[in-house]
């Protein structure tokens, strides 16, 4: 038996595959992902994203050596939209992804009288000017017609249902679509009212690790998965990660660093983490009764991928190796860069804005370390995982500026994660 587990991220596809005990990689494969970018405007194209699941999947099924006993679950980084049509299940628009800023200048009546903070308690998630409510409401005033007739789906339900021909959602990654009543584990009525959706237009919502079913003829074809292939369903990409760290426990803490940088710790108290302000998820609600609370600063991985790319080695061939160079060798303190705003000319050398950004990125961290502690939440140690942990010093920055004792975890937890929900899955069937 082989166990294989995708990380389906905002940028790029990480993939895994185990051997049946759950921890051998016998191989790691990734794809980067293709945006439609116009102005504020970002979107994927369904057919090439189609395309980069397939491509990663067949490279990661190779190593099977034609083993036809294999299942599969994959993580997603949740919240991008695109509309299906309901007799073909194929797509009426883009996938919307959860970058799209067209949001923040049109007056959306959807949106009208929202709530964040009463969203959050109901949803796990209070923000409505991005992801799938904020795409909702975008449809409802530009495409009511299409919207009206449209099956909505998620980019990885999406994928899902290419592969089984159902579709279907995880509580887990229908957080950020933040039309589901959390505790209730249930569409809310009033939330479809406002967008005028009936719930036969969702996908089904189904607990993480539950069958979703085995690989259609077209899709076995189009990936080498063997027809028998079983498939679970995931979560969202960070629990994902927790499960491959070893983050499970209150205290806990995973430091998960993309294209946002998100925090992840679970807790057993739903409302500690409602009034501390964090976005919620129900990790392993239904294992042992845990929740989990995240708190983000979204969006800063392209913002350092610019500074990057445009000031700190714009003609590397291996622009981050230079980039941990330059940060290693120099000391802190004689330039500053500010992640909350656009891009900046540095009034420092590329070797100073290097480590000026990295010691930034901590900084960052280091702030919302201290407000969580004024809610009683407290941490000792962290796993790092992401582009950043890869780094030489950068780990070493976040130890130096959060106090926390920090270790490095797998570049693959995400896609490790969820091959071990499908693992843990065959194995109580």
């Amino acid at each position: 038996m082989h166990v294989i587990g995708l990380d389906l991220g905002t940028s790029r596809f990480k993939g895994v595959i185990l051997a049946a005990n759950g921890r051998a990689v016998l191989a790691a494969a990734e794809r980067e992902l293709r945006f439609i970018k116009d102005g504020p405007r970002v979107e994927i194209d369904p057919e090439d994203h189609w395309q980069s699941f397939t491509s990663l999947l067949r490279e990661l099924v190779a190593a099977a050596h034609g083993d036809s006993d294999i299942a599969l679950c994959f993580a997603a980084a949740a919240g991008n939209t695109l509309l299906l049509d309901p007799q073909t299940g194929t797509p009426l628009t883009n996938i919307i992804s959860w970058l799209d800023q067209r949001v923040d200048s049109d007056d959306l009546p959807a949106l009208h009288g929202l709530d964040p903070e009463k969203l959050r308690a109901l949803t796990g998630w209070p923000t409505i000017t991005r992801m799938t409510l904020a795409h909702l409401a975008f449809f409802r005033k530009h495409a009511a017609d299409i919207l009206d007739r449209a099956i909505v789906s998620q980019n990885q339900a999406y994928l899902l249902c290419r592969l089984t021909g159902k579709h279907l959602v995880d509580f887990s990654a229908a957080v950020p679509f933040r039309v589901v009543d959390q505790l209730n584990e249930c569409y809310d009525p009033a939330l479809l009212r406002r967008f005028a959706l009936r719930p036969e237009q969702l996908p089904q919502l189904i607990p993480v690790g539950a069958f979703a079913g085995t690989v259609l003829p077209a899709a076995a074809a189009a990936t080498g998965l063997p027809p028998t292939t079983r498939i679970y369903a995931g979560c969202f990409d960070h629990p994902a990660a927790a499960r491959a760290s070893a983050v499970q426990h209150e205290g806990d803490l995973l430091l998960s660093c993309g294209t946002s940088w998100v925090g992840f710790l679970p807790c057993r108290d739903r409302q500690k983490l409602l009034t501390a302000r964090l976005l919620i998820d129900p990790f392993r609600r239904h294992e042992n009764g845990t929740w989990a609370g995240m708190f983000s600063i979204p969006g800063i991985g392209p913002l350092i991928d610019e500074y990057v790319h445009r000031y700190i080695a714009p003609v590397c061939h291996d622009p981050f190796q230079r980039f941990d160079e330059l940060a290693r060798a120099h000391c802190a303190g004689a330039c500053r860069i500010d992640l909350t705003t656009p891009y900046a000319q540095p009034n420092g050398t590329p070797g100073e804005a290097a480590r000026a950004l990295m010691e930034a990125a901590a900084e960052g961290l280091a702030r919302e370390l201290t407000r969580l502690k004024a809610h009683g939440l407290t941490f000792q140690h962290a796993v790092m995982v992401g582009g950043p942990a890869k780094s030489t010093v950068w780990p070493q920055i976040v130890a130096q500026k959060t106090g926390l004792a920090i270790s490095v975890g797998s570049a693959a937890a995400g896609a490790i994660g969820a091959a071990r929900i499908a693992l843990a899955a065959t194995q109580t069937q």
